[in-house]
């Protein structure tokens, strides 16, 4: 038996639901060594194993899988919305072929909303337009992440079906990102505003969010719609090499400037369409404006040994704090907390200051390289020069700014600074 609750507690895959399932009626001895087996082979252990698997068939492109991927999680514990959603999605819509479609079709009433969620993707990569006829049913899901995902689908190929679930969602008390989503699809969309603050109380909601749903039923049919003005938001420039158009300038961690004017003159310009950080006074720019999933690209120089700059993400208000991701020479990909952020490392642990990236730097000294930041509901992934260096979970996934960092040691150059909103 000691030998059992050993191996039990080592093994990568464990049935956790079985097992607990089966201390309602155990003996006192078997009690003991369940409660051992899942302490030691917790959740945390296969929800790393489920992580891994997921993004070693996406950089692998292993196809042929999806029957043993859906299988991982099928009757067991139920994930709430966030990274691992978003990863398990993307590895099903790798592995899965044409072979699959029954099998998904299938999947789509599965009890698993992980399940479900990925079916629903997956057979809008395979099938495009003809998958939405499979998952109208689906935009009156129970899971509000879901019903977003059927809606979005009927959203992209101009169908007025999404307009009803948008305006539902816009009472979804979850998911502070689902209501601001919903909100900014159905201004561009109709072109109407009934107060709605997305942000605001489930009573402070309840109003507008109903004048959306009345208005919508007594003229969708007839309104002139424009979808098109959804595709003109889909990439961003976020520098156009002429001025600072889109950005604001603030101190070194986003403290007030105090009684000093012309920082952005002093530790900033612009150089032959090139970003330049000066060496001399630190300081650093925010966005204007704020965005929730998306993937931000640039590609950045660091002009002398000691240049020294950073990325932050989850940025906000300057007592909120952000994750800095290090632009250095060998080191550009570590990450750092500044200040209140509230940040969880890729194996599962609360950032206390700073976590070093996972492998040796493919950086080219003194050349430009390339840095890419996926941010999808709070989880964030980083590239230098197509290579991933570390990922991140933010707690309070939210619409939030974009932070370029001038520390002051050294000339850092930026250029292609482009952002596209997923």
């Amino acid at each position: 038996r000691e030998r059992a609750t050993q191996s039990l507690s080592s093994f990568p895959v464990i049935d956790r639901v079985f097992l607990k399932e089966a201390l309602k009626s155990s003996t006192p001895e078997a009690g003991f060594r369940i409660r051992s087996i899942l302490k030691r082979n917790n959740k945390e252990r296969f929800d790393a194993m489920i992580r891994a698997l997921s993004y070693e068939i996406i950089r692998g492109r292993h196809s042929g899988l999806l029957l043993d991927l859906f299988n991982s999680i099928e009757g067991r514990e139920q994930y709430s919305m966030g990274g691992m959603w978003r990863a398990f999605a993307e590895a099903a819509t790798v592995t899965a072929t044409s072979k699959d479609i029954e099998f998904l079709k299938q999947k789509l009433n599965s009890k698993n909303d992980m399940i479900r969620y990925s079916s629903v993707k997956t057979l809008l990569s395979l099938l495009g337009k003809e998958s939405l006829v499979l998952m109208e049913r689906r935009l009156n899901d129970v899971n509000p992440h879901i019903k977003w995902e059927c809606a979005n689908a009927f959203m992209k190929f101009q169908r007025k079906e999404c307009l009803m679930p948008l305006a539902e969602l816009l009472m979804c008390d979850d998911d502070f990102g689902l209501r601001w989503r919903s909100l900014e699809s159905l201004r561009k969309i109709t072109g109407q505003e009934f107060g709605y603050y997305a942000a605001g109380n489930a009573d402070e909601r309840n109003g507008p969010a109903n004048e959306w749903l009345d208005w919508l039923k007594a003229n969708a049919g007839s309104a002139k719609l424009n979808f098109g003005v959804l595709e003109n938001d889909h990439i961003v420039a976020l520098f156009n090499g002429k001025d600072f158009e889109e950005w604001e300038c603030r101190n070194l961690g986003g403290r007030a400037f105090g009684k000093r004017l012309g920082l952005i003159n002093e530790s900033w310009r612009i150089d032959d369409q090139d970003l330049i950080a000066n060496k001399g006074f630190p300081s650093e720019i925010i966005t204007k404006r704020s965005f929730l999933n998306y993937e931000f690209s640039f590609e950045y120089k660091l002009l002398e040994q000691t240049s020294d700059s950073g990325v932050g993400i989850f940025a906000g208000e300057a007592d909120q704090g952000y994750l800095e991701i290090q632009l250095y020479n060998q080191r550009s990909g570590d990450l750092y907390k500044i200040g209140a952020a509230q940040i969880v490392t890729d194996d599962g642990n609360p950032l206390g200051f700073r976590s070093s990236k996972f492998k040796v730097s493919n950086e080219e000294e003194g050349e430009w390289n390339k840095m890419e930041i996926r941010i999808s509901d709070g989880q964030s992934e980083i590239k230098v020069n197509g290579e991933v260096q570390n990922r991140a979970l933010s707690k309070d996934p939210r619409p939030s700014k974009i932070v370029l960092r001038n520390e002051g040691t050294g000339t850092v150059s930026f250029r292609n600074l482009f952002l596209k909103n997923l």
